[in-house]
């Protein structure tokens, strides 16, 4: 059984760059997720009952959503949706600020994504 079945995006920023492209860590990193049968949604900086109506269409449960995030604000509205935030941390200094938030994990590149939601697996299997 899979303990994570949907990664939420917020922004859409972590995809792509400002062309609209998507950066060259993340279409591996998707693909293998997409292998991994985790459904992914992008989204643009929800707010609290966005980001739950969100989940809620999209027939999620909550407790099995990762919110991948580099905002004060997504981490909040994760934590306040009930979902999981992780920390994008794109910025050094900005990544160790947002850490006294207590993200749920933090990755620094989305090629590690993957391995993520595997360890959360196995370590929920684990019991």
């Amino acid at each position: 059984m899979k303990a994570v079945d949907a990664i939420l995006f917020d922004p859409v920023g972590i995809l792509v760059d400002e062309q609209g492209e998507i950066y060259g860590d993340a279409a591996p990193a998707l693909a293998e997720l997409e292998t991994l049968g985790v459904k992914m949604i992008a989204v643009t900086s929800l707010s609290v009952a966005e980001l739950t109506k969100a989940v809620a269409e999209s027939a999620l449960s909550a407790d099995r959503v990762i919110c991948l995030t580099h905002t004060e604000q997504g981490l909040r509205a994760a934590k306040a949706a009930g979902v999981h935030p992780v920390l994008m941390m794109n910025d050094p200094d900005e990544a160790m600020r947002l850490t006294s938030l207590n993200p749920a994990g933090g990755i620094v590149s989305l090629h590690e994504l993957p391995d993520f939601v595997r360890f959360i697996a196995a370590r929920s299997a684990a019991g």
